[in-house]
């Protein structure tokens, strides 16, 4: 494949195609890109028992960077994607676009073949709970443990690099500025380091890799049938990381430490800003006195869930809508489905609200009552 056709071939082709997980689409596809890899890598490749394509493009020891996107797609069937294409925007018609993750799996083929060193990890199942990445994290320590940093390209809008998923650390504010200040080096960027991330599949390394992070690639509103790609964002962003030195960015996380969102020395929740070192009418000991964030959000879901469970799902539509499109709650609950929150559903919800992250749990909730797929 000719190397300036690469990024937007892959691109098309990705977006073309519905690829729930473990579908066939979904099985064809990456042996497509497996097969579309450049040649020379080919005998440094594999697909292991979960279904994740590993690429070695490293030459030297000093290579100590993982790429990494997802193949799997939020559709619920396989097949056909409809998808409209402008100079400057792409979308799709009556389904979501899939350019979460089409467009960082595009991005990886483009680097491969414009010879930016790494090892790349082609991941199943990161719609359905990170299944492929948490798979190599429990097989394949040791390999992971060859890196000093983790990067997805799976992030929405324009401007983020993470540093928390979920309620954790993954990386170091200062390897994300430095990161920031090395893709802004284009004038058409504008990163900064964004402390909202929710999941994909970086976070399941946290443990090994000091710095894991993603990467806003510019596509917005996924999951839904409004799910869009910024043309002009993505063509700077693939401009500039063929040209970048990954393994000059900075090391800095100890990965043996974990550090919650919460471990500052004030915290606003709720409207009150609890100060953990200061003696005042509003302050707490962390784990001592009240519950922390993550509980606190924890108890709302399931209490959300209850409320739902005797026909008031109001709490619960909102919940749904803030974690899925924080931008446009409203909008977001238009497009739930509510016929399909039935006594059934709830309660396998509850289930899960005991022991799940409670911003995965939203998210997947969501995409199961969702009412365009």
């Amino acid at each position: 494949m000719n190397k300036k056709s690469t990024l937007y071939k892959t691109l098309k082709y990705a977006l073309s195609l519905k690829r729930p997980h473990k579908s066939i689409t979904n099985i064809d596809f990456t042996n497509w890109i497996a097969t579309t890899c450049p040649r020379e890598v080919w005998d440094k490749s594999f697909i292991d028992a979960c279904g994740n394509l590993h690429v070695d493009y490293r030459t030297e020891s000093r290579h100590r960077t993982l790429f990494v996107s997802h193949v799997d797609t939020v559709h619920k069937v396989e097949g056909k994607n409809n998808i409209t294409m402008t100079a400057t925007k792409w979308s799709a018609c009556g389904a979501p676009l899939g350019a979460d993750d089409g467009a960082g799996i595009a991005l990886l083929m483009h680097m491969m073949h414009e010879g930016v060193n790494g090892y790349y990890i082609f991941t199943q199942g990161e719609e359905v709970g990170g299944i492929g990445a948490k798979y190599v994290a429990k097989n394949y320590p040791e390999l992971l443990a060859e890196f000093d940093r983790a990067v997805a390209f799976d992030r929405r809008g324009i401007d983020s690099v993470i540093t928390h998923q979920g309620w954790s650390r993954c990386c170091s504010d200062v390897f994300a500025q430095d990161l920031s200040d090395a893709l802004n080096v284009s004038m058409a960027l504008m990163y900064s380091p964004d402390d909202s991330g929710v999941y994909t599949d970086t976070a399941e390394f946290v443990d090994i890799i000091p710095e894991c992070t993603n990467i806003s690639v510019g596509y917005d509103r996924e999951h839904s049938e409004f799910e869009s790609l910024d043309l002009v964002h993505f063509q700077a962003l693939a401009d500039r990381v063929i040209h970048m030195d990954w393994d000059l960015l900075p090391t800095s996380r100890d990965p043996k430490i974990r550090e919650s969102k919460w471990d500052q020395s004030d915290y606003a929740y709720g409207g009150y800003t609890y100060n953990w070192d200061k003696t005042t009418d509003n302050s707490f000991s962390y784990g001592k006195d009240m519950m922390s964030y993550k509980e606190c959000f924890m108890a709302d879901v399931q209490d959300a869930l209850l409320d739902a469970q005797v026909g008031m799902c109001d709490f619960l539509l909102e919940l749904m809508a803030e974690a899925v499109y924080p931008e446009d709650v409203d909008m977001a609950i238009k497009m739930i489905d509510r016929s399909r929150i039935t006594d059934e559903w709830i309660s396998e919800a509850l289930a899960r609200a005991w022991v799940e992250d409670p911003d995965t749990l939203l998210i997947d909730l969501f995409d199961s009552v969702y009412a365009y797929v």
